[in-house]
């Protein structure tokens, strides 16, 4: 997984709770605290990380497999959950290489 690095601000007494947590040996960084943060957030807020992974399928920016597992989802629920939201399922066509791949297991 790549790093990107995004700056926002908090208040003072949250970052001064953070800072706590990373002096004692809880956390190695801040950054790593923010990471757990954001994964809680989205455990407790299963609709948040569907909402982030639709937005990621609809950008094509992963496949419909990976937003379902990202989703935390099985395949046929996520589809449905597409379906309600009115978004077409995008079909793979693949290569050459890959139709011919299919073809010698077939």
């Amino acid at each position: 997984m790549t790093s990107a690095s995004t700056s926002f601000s908090i208040p003072e007494t949250m970052k001064d709770e953070i800072d706590v947590l990373v002096e004692s040996g809880e956390y190695t960084s801040r950054s790593d605290v923010m990471r757990d943060a954001f994964r809680t957030f989205l455990r407790k807020n299963p609709e948040k990380r569907t909402r982030i992974t639709v937005e990621l399928y609809k950008k094509g920016e992963v496949s419909l497999m990976r937003a379902a597992e990202l989703a935390e989802m099985d395949l046929e629920s996520y589809k449905e959950e597409l379906r309600e939201r009115g978004i077409t399922l995008k079909t793979h066509k693949g290569s050459e290489e890959e139709k011919e791949e299919v073809e010698k297991r077939l």
